[in-house]
């Protein structure tokens, strides 16, 4: 019934304050944190999603350490709870998480809704470990953050090859023109990884005429860059911008 309630507000919505205005009144927030600390997994995925559709920042400490519990659904349902709450506290406990558990889908995810603006960036800024990186620039690509295009274009050529791989996919989904040069360069990387990520998003940018770097991945010697230059090419040519292939 909360969930169905919750949902029909705006997440900056007065109503939502003044409803958990009322359960804090009634301690019902209290027995939320302390669900949290039980043993029943039930009990910690219900009392994880109700922290999240309250956005109940105070439960962030509670609810960052289910993130590695051995139940899978209390670890997807601590991680859905921190992207709606947001805030820096709840992408520090995922940052945390994905240091400790590498880059999982759910998290990069969870990351990418509850990244304050401008977090993601200094992430990519500064030295961190590989799979807050890596995390880092999926998470920004998700979020079509344009604010991004320039740290990750800094490291496109530096750092591990699925970090590489991951910014060159993230340029893609963000789809600005100005990442195209690096695109390019990624063309020529030894890792069939970070070539396929990158025809991939250059597919991605409307503006993009094919030169005969994206052509020459058509005879590369690994069998899923050629696939993803031919798509590419495919797919631009439906848009104007290269030849069909065959014609």
């Amino acid at each position: 019934m909360l969930a169905e309630a919750v949902v029909r507000f705006e997440p900056q919505m007065a109503a939502i304050e003044l409803l958990t205005s009322a359960l804090g009144r009634s301690a019902s927030t209290s027995k939320v944190i302390d669900g949290l600390g039980l043993r029943d997994p039930l009990v910690k995925r219900q009392s994880a999603r109700i922290a999240g559709l309250l956005r109940m920042e105070a439960a962030v400490p509670w609810i960052a350490p289910l993130l590695w519990s051995r139940d899978a659904s209390v670890r997807a349902s601590a991680a859905h709870a921190l992207g709606t709450i947001g805030g820096v506290r709840s992408a520090d406990a995922l940052v945390i998480a994905i240091q400790r558990l590498g880059p999982r889908s759910s998290l990069i995810i969870a990351l990418a809704r509850a990244a304050p603006d401008l977090y993601i960036e200094a992430i990519l800024s500064a030295r961190h470990p590989r799979a807050a990186l890596q995390a880092a620039a999926a998470a920004a690509g998700l979020r079509g953050r344009r604010t991004a295009i320039a740290p990750l274009i800094a490291q496109s050529g530096v750092g591990s090859t699925r970090f590489r791989a991951a910014g060159t996919r993230a340029l893609g989904w963000i789809g600005s023109p100005t990442a195209v040069p690096a695109l390019i360069a990624a063309l020529e990387q030894r890792d069939w990884r970070v070539r396929m990520s990158a025809a991939k998003a250059l597919a991605s940018i409307k503006s993009y005429s094919p030169g005969p770097e994206l052509h020459s991945c058509l005879a590369d010697r690994n069998e899923k860059v050629r696939r993803a230059a031919g798509s590419a090419l495919r797919r631009l040519s439906r848009l104007g911008n290269a030849p069909v292939l065959g014609s």
